[in-house]
């Protein structure tokens, strides 16, 4: 008997180390993941940093003029800027040791959910609404990104159309459009296309759509076959659909639908704050000559801009003019939220100078950011992120994002 206790015992502390090597070299294994994906984004950032540097260079000497000195240095500020943040994130993931779950944790209607959209099968409405398929999806892909060890069943498939990404407001600051580092992984991941017409984010939505007229008729002018996604961040979602309400037969030839994300379809408060009515008080001296003089050169308050973007301008518009967007297209929104220690330090000032009762990402009110419920748009909900997330030196998950986009439509046979 006591002989039996003896082996009882061996056997219980062989199967705790066994337990503990385990995990001991699942810990190992996790941290190995972390720093290759860390690294990878401090090389890529490298990488592309000189390029554009080189490349900058090479056009100042070639043609040296105060602009080509201006993006120079821009540039050399958001590579620096976009290094030094990957550094430090590969240092803080070397030094971290906190564990994380393998697998996600789901309650049952979010099982159920994953398994139809992975074997394809139809939920109706009274099983899941629009946002909890997206949700979701994203959330498990968005899990993925974050776990090296965990293997998303969710599959992003081959999509038969062209990308058109429009940026908004901060389309001068950044180097690159917003979202366009996750694009550039679809594209990788699924050979798909993808374009980048530009538009100015300190300029009205009656330029900007002019703009982009231009752009996409030549684009399709040449690539007469193609079909167009356009996917819009932030104020390129509301000159997107002044866009297609003025294009419509265009856009019911070659475009088959528009994704928003963070965009004031509805406008915005902040044009309303305190701070920037004092300011514009400015205009109350219009007619002096002055003013005319400086006004003539540049639009140093960006009056249009502010009007475009103000909530009593684009809600009336959007009532006005929704039944004049293309009817064959879909529509989806997707608005973000964020407190203000979750944001980047922009968002954290704008948020402290333009505070905001309701919902927002900083810059943004989420329930200006949705589709009103007399359009018969795809509300895709609120998740978590700050307005900047769409940057390239983010380490928000944007991979995650467009592919459940992708999935989803591919799944409500949108795509």
């Amino acid at each position: 008997m006591r002989l039996d206790n003896f082996n009882s015992y061996i056997n219980k502390v062989d199967n705790k180390m066994k337990t503990s090597s385990q995990s001991l070299e699942r810990e190992i294994k996790r941290f190995f993941l972390k720093r290759k994906r860390r690294s990878g984004f401090l090389v890529n950032a490298t990488t592309q940093s000189i390029e554009e540097v080189s490349s900058r260079i090479s056009q100042l000497i070639q043609n040296p003029n105060p602009y080509q000195l201006i993006l120079l240095l821009r540039s050399m500020l958001n590579g620096t800027t976009w290094v030094g943040h990957s550094y430090v994130r590969l240092l803080a993931s070397l030094l971290d040791r906190s564990s994380f779950s393998t697998n996600p944790e789901y309650d049952k209607k979010t099982k159920t959910i994953l398994k139809h959209v992975i074997e394809n099968k139809r939920l109706s409405y009274k099983e899941a609404t629009n946002v909890e398929i997206f949700k979701a999806i994203f959330n498990d892909l968005e899990f993925a990104h974050h776990s090296p060890e965990y293997k998303s069943k969710l599959e992003v498939p081959e999509i038969n159309c062209t990308i058109v990404l429009i940026s908004g407001v901060f389309n001068e600051i950044f180097s690159t459009p917003a979202f366009e580092r996750g694009v550039k992984h679809l594209q990788e991941k699924t050979g798909v296309k993808y374009i980048c017409p530009k538009a100015h984010g300190t300029k009205s939505t009656e330029f900007n759509s002019k703009s982009i007229k231009e752009q996409l008729f030549k684009y399709i002018k040449q690539n007469p076959d193609e079909k167009l996604w356009i996917v819009s961040f932030s104020k390129g979602g509301v000159d997107s659909l002044h866009f297609l309400s003025q294009e419509k037969e265009f856009a019911e030839k070659y475009i088959i639908g528009l994704s928003t994300i963070a965009s004031p379809i509805l406008g915005s408060e902040h044009t309303n704050h305190r701070i920037l009515k004092a300011i514009n008080k400015i205009h109350n001296f219009s007619n002096n000559k002055v003013y005319k003089f400086v006004d003539n050169k540049v639009d140093f308050l960006f009056k249009d801009f502010q009007k475009s973007l103000s909530n009593e301008f684009q809600a009336r518009w959007f009532k006005r003019n929704y039944t004049k967007l293309p009817k064959n297209l879909f529509y989806t929104a997707l608005a973000l939220e964020a407190q203000w220690y979750e944001s980047h330090i922009w968002m954290i000032l704008t948020k402290v100078f333009f505070s905001s009762e309701s919902i927002n990402d900083g810059i943004v009110d989420a329930e200006n950011a949705l589709y009103p419920d007399y359009f018969k748009g795809r509300n895709l909900g609120i998740i978590k992120g700050h307005h900047l997330i769409g940057t390239r030196s983010s380490f928000y998950s944007q991979e995650a994002l467009l592919e459940a986009h992708v999935i989803y439509l591919k799944y409500m046979k949108l795509l």
